[in-house]
């Protein structure tokens, strides 16, 4: 099925970047995950949506997160547990912040802001500690 679709796009931009990155011609690339070259260039291109047996050859010959594949956002394809790591890391931080501060949280609030965090820290590609405290202080705690 051909397509222009803007998602189909960004897709076949983030998969040229993972080619690119292990210094793969296309036909060598497509041979790795199963495709011919013709298809491949097409998904490149963004003229084709990627198959999930695709998708899942590029986790399995190449460790590229299927989510950073389908979504981005950054440049980095190998981040299968980074979600998590944020999580992780922006809990640590609230939980540090509001024992420092001598704050305390109901549960429903303390993971109110932990998911706004979240999502706001996982646009941003990365988890600063100034990032943390400003959110923190403007959230009127």
């Amino acid at each position: 099925m051909l397509s222009s679709d803007p998602f189909d796009v960004a897709v076949g931009e983030r998969l040229k970047a993972v080619r690119e990155k292990a210094r793969l011609l296309q036909p060598e690339f497509a041979e790795k995950l199963g495709v011919s070259p013709r298809a491949y260039a097409n998904y490149e291109r963004g003229e084709r949506t990627l198959p999930a047996q695709a998708i899942k050859a590029l986790h399995d010959q190449f460790g590229v997160d299927p989510i950073w594949l389908l979504s981005g956002p950054g440049a980095d394809p190998h981040k299968p547990l980074s979600r998590l790591d944020l999580l992780r890391d922006i809990i640590v931080k609230v939980e540090e912040h509001l024992t420092k501060n001598r704050l305390r949280l109901a549960p429903e609030k303390k993971a109110r802001l932990v998911i706004l965090l979240y999502q706001y820290l996982q646009l941003k590609d990365s988890v600063e500690d100034q990032d943390i405290e400003h959110s923190l202080a403007v959230s009127s705690l």
